[in-house]
């Protein structure tokens, strides 16, 4: 009689812990109170750069480069984002000569936002597609790039901030967070801010995804990820979703 009365409550035990995972699994996964992803204003700190680059000691970084005329005003009155085809065969070019260091740096500090935004989208999509491509240079090419030009990251980062911010305000899609997030090392502080914001405000589930995945792991910015996880509990995408529950499982047993 005592047995079975201990295995009923066993049982009982076993459906009621069940139930509150299936509980917990449904309000993680289902997407209950989800809502559209909406553009919010982001860190202040990019466009402030960008205004004070503007007005910097033109002679400590290279001239700019020539463009052809109205070239820039041309895509200018269109999205930024859309189209970056001639950028991508520029970079491609540029990095893969090996020499070039200096012309595709002062793309990325190009006075115009236009520019400095469509060389950082090319450079984020070649990096996607070739970086491990054993065929092609552009891996070791790239790498050596950022060797040459690390005294400027600030520089480049914020070019690829100001084109993830632009990508999500027009709705286009974007690797630069893959770029971001493993080659400009010692700038994880800003990385995580912008990652932050792109992780709720971005139309791309894949940048929301790999933003969560970043900040929560990476990002040494801890004030970011209870936020961060919260609001990635009521993403309409599944895959941000699930990302969200499986970085609280990881942090719920302990693994760093």
């Amino acid at each position: 009689m005592n047995i079975s009365s201990t295995f009923k409550k066993l049982i009982i035990a076993t459906a009621v812990v069940a139930m509150v995972v299936a509980v917990f699994l449904v309000h993680a996964l289902a997407g209950l109170g989800s809502g559209p992803v909406v553009f919010a204003d982001p860190p202040a700190f990019v466009e402030q750069y960008a205004a004070e680059m503007d007005h910097s000691d033109p002679s400590s970084l290279p001239k700019e480069p020539e463009t052809d005329g109205g070239h820039v005003d041309k895509f200018e009155s269109a999205k930024m984002t859309a189209d970056f085809s001639k950028e991508k065969a520029l970079v491609l070019s540029l990095v893969l000569e090996g020499e070039s260091s200096d012309v595709l740096l002062r793309l990325f500090t190009h006075p115009e936002k236009a520019q400095r935004v469509k060389v950082a989208m090319a450079f984020a999509a070649l990096n996607v597609e070739l970086n491990h491509d054993e065929e092609s240079d552009f891996g070791e090419k790239k790498d050596q790039f950022f060797e040459d030009v690390k005294e400027h990251f600030p520089e480049i980062q914020n070019a690829f901030f100001e084109a993830l911010i632009t990508s999500a305000k027009e709705g286009t899609t974007t690797y630069i967070p893959y770029t971001l997030a493993w080659w400009m090392p010692g700038q994880q502080h800003k990385n995580a801010q912008v990652l932050a914001w792109a992780a709720k405000h971005h139309p791309d589930p894949w940048v929301r995804r790999f933003a969560v995945f970043y900040v929560v792991e990476y990002g040494q910015h801890e004030e970011l990820v209870g936020p961060l996880l919260r609001n990635g509990n009521h993403d309409p995408a599944y895959r941000v979703r699930k990302e969200v529950l499986e970085q609280r499982f990881r942090r719920f047993i302990g693994e760093k």
